[in-house]
């Protein structure tokens, strides 16, 4: 399968952002969705570094091929991802493709119970005074990222004049209270074919983008998904201290998590990753601290089905120990 590129990004500090995690062009008729997310989760001292990859699935717009007599998805030249970050990324990285699969082949022995058997920095750009003000680009493997620092009203006018200019559908402010009132950073990004390609594919997967940025606890961006039907979510974390699983039990609860006996906090070091877990690890702000992490797996099954995310007060922030 041929690799998507990411080409942009636009930043909104503390703006406002579209209610869908992945958006088609307006003129499109079809719909895009989620099947699954994952993720590796880094957390230490209010800093944290995200890798995420999603996959997604686009149908519902008919065309007639008369060559073979029958109707069949037509598929847009571009979607856009959008993520939100509690503050705005100060490096980006990309990961490895194979990140996910060794990671899942490493950590599961390690986790399941005995009955089955383990970028760039940016430079701080000013800070915004109204406006739109644009900060310092960076090219990190296929993603062009352009830093756009809003407020208020202007975050929204500066949004939806680039979902606009890319021909996605523009929003609503009431869908992006809760995230304007905690001054939250919206990355969206646009996915557009391989070079020589006319149209994305119909399922699949953008490259790993890890991003980095200051959180005061373990957060994960699932709030923006309301829109994306229901998908399972694998997430591995990794955590300094303990993760404590009573004062996360409404988040945990929230993502329908699914595999409660697995086993908890269990240390691991740098030097034991699998490769493509060390690559990413060397890219982050901890990358000279060999020290013991604490592993946990947070698998979930059919997240947005009975506790739909549309109904969450709060987005999904868990908590440590200490």
């Amino acid at each position: 399968m041929k690799t998507l590129a990411a080409t942009f990004v636009l930043v909104l500090l503390a703006g406002l952002a579209a209610e869908p995690c992945c958006m088609v062009p307006k003129d499109y008729r079809g719909t895009i969705s989620q099947s699954a997310q994952e993720a590796v989760l880094f957390h230490h001292d209010g800093r944290e570094e995200l890798i995420l990859k999603i996959n997604y699935k686009i149908a519902g717009d008919k065309s007639f091929d008369s060559a073979k007599g029958l109707a069949q998805d037509k598929l847009p030249d571009r979607f856009a991802w959008i993520i939100t970050v509690p503050n705005e990324p100060d490096a980006y990285a990309t990961a490895d493709a194979k990140l996910f699969e060794e990671v899942f082949a490493w950590a599961n022995p390690l986790v399941e119970p005995p009955k089955r058997g383990r970028g760039e920095k940016l430079d701080d750009p000013p800070a915004a005074k109204g406006g739109l003000e644009f900060g310092k680009a960076v090219k990190v493997g296929p993603y062009d990222i352009q830093p756009v620092r809003a407020l208020g009203k202007e975050a929204l006018e500066g949004l939806n004049a680039w979902l606009d200019k890319n021909g996605f559908p523009t929003e609503d402010a009431k869908h992006m209270e809760y995230f304007v009132e905690r001054k939250f950073t919206f990355l969206c990004v646009k996915v557009v074919p391989p070079e020589g390609g006319k149209a994305v594919e119909a399922a699949g997967g953008v490259p790993p983008l890890h991003l980095s940025f200051k959180s005061a606890s373990p957060y994960y961006p699932l709030r923006f998904s309301s829109r994306q039907g229901v998908f399972d979510v694998n997430l591995t974390m990794l955590t300094k201290a303990d993760f404590d699983y009573e004062a996360s039990d409404e988040s945990l609860t929230k993502i329908n998590w699914a595999e409660k006996d697995f086993r908890k906090n269990v240390a691991v070091k740098p030097d034991g990753f699998p490769k493509a877990l060390q690559d990413a690890y060397a890219k982050t702000a901890f990358k000279d601290d060999a020290g013991a992490w604490k592993l946990n797996v947070l698998r979930t099954k059919q997240t947005n089905k009975g506790n739909a995310i549309a109904g969450w007060k709060e987005d999904v922030f868990f908590r440590t120990r200490g």
